[in-house]
């Protein structure tokens, strides 16, 4: 750890007015004793304005993002910078140094999906309550996400379409500048993550990006989630220029996802990105000696956006309801082109 990083306790954090740069670990003591670390930078720029948050990290194996929120620590100065601007570079420490993928090593829980006001809870509970106090105060929030070790994802850029108007509209803005092919806006809170549904409806401007996959952190993918970043902040005029505005074409469509009631070796036949037909054929289960179990298909005329690689599928570990250990293909309708 650098001289320069301090370790302070989660009730004594506070952060200096003076234009510069603070980094510190933010401890928390969970009731079970185990240990909650969130590394924090802070850059105070040299005029007042709003409050940008880029955190990354949530689910330990997506390294694109993580990467992306170093460089942008390291790029952003406080005389070029108007407001202030947290970055999160890695929300589960714990996760991230034992190398496990989407559900948190302590408690098996999914920390998207939880929502602040439960310190007493679960440990993923009371972490999520933790990120939550390091950044209500945000106007504008960026969370960064990619495919997991065992997903092949095809970028985009979703947008939760929750709370008041200008909240919205400031959440529609924050996902322009990702050079993606896709950007989704979703009016349905049954397919919006708990904490972004939190998030916007305290007033918290809010998208998620997932851009990288199969944990492989590409210099591509790196740089997608960093120009992003940067046109977030040109956008809302806390760095100077113009903001990036590439070519992106609006997702529409229902999503549903493939999953085995089986347990068995997954052999897919489809790739992310893919444009699947009604009633194609996905990919097939076998059991350990090659013998089939199952044949998947398309439910309607699809895009893929991501996809399990992992041969590997457990009916069996399904920690809290979870079905991640059993997910074969995510997909989105999408209509005929003309």
């Amino acid at each position: 750890m650098s001289d320069t990083v301090k370790q302070v306790q989660f009730e004594k954090v506070s952060w200096s007015d003076a234009p510069g740069r603070e980094e510190a670990i933010v401890t928390r003591t969970h009731h079970s004793g185990e240990l909650i670390e969130i590394p924090v930078a802070v850059i105070t720029g040299t005029k007042p304005g709003p409050t940008m948050v880029v955190m990354s990290g949530m689910h330990a194996g997506e390294y694109s993002g993580i990467l992306a929120a170093q460089r942008l620590i390291q790029h952003v100065k406080p005389e070029g910078l108007t407001g202030r601007l947290i970055v999160i570079p890695v929300i589960s420490t714990r996760a991230f140094m034992e190398r496990n993928m989407q559900l948190n090593p302590v408690d098996q829980k999914e920390a998207h999906f939880q929502v602040p006001g439960n310190p007493g809870g679960s440990y993923t509970e009371c972490l999520i309550d933790t990120l939550f106090e390091l950044v209500k105060d945000a106007d504008f929030l960026i969370d960064s996400h990619s495919g997991e070790m065992a997903q092949a994802l095809y970028s985009w850029v979703p947008v939760p379409m929750i709370g008041a108007p200008e909240v919205q509209e400031r959440s529609k803005a924050l996902g322009l500048g990702f050079a993606v092919p896709y950007i989704e806006f979703r009016t349905d809170p049954k397919t919006v993550p708990q904490l972004c549904i939190f998030l916007a409806e305290a007033g918290v401007a809010n998208i998620w990006v997932e851009v990288g996959k199969n944990g492989l952190p590409t210099e591509r993918d790196i740089r997608t989630h960093f120009d992003g970043y940067v046109a977030a902040l040109k956008t809302f005029d806390m760095l100077e220029g113009p903001p990036a505005r590439p070519e992106q074409k609006i997702l529409e469509g229902d999503r549903y996802q493939i999953n085995s009631k089986h347990s068995g070796v997954w052999h897919p036949v489809v790739k992310e990105g893919d444009i699947v037909h009604k009633g194609q054929f996905l990919g097939t289960l076998t059991d350990y000696f090659g013998n089939e179990i199952e044949k998947f298909y398309a439910l309607e005329r699809s895009l893929v956006l991501y996809y399990w690689t992992s041969p590997a599928i457990n009916v069996d570990r399904q920690p809290h309801g979870y079905d991640w250990h059993t997910g074969l293909v995510s997909l989105i309708t999408v209509e005929e082109e003309e």
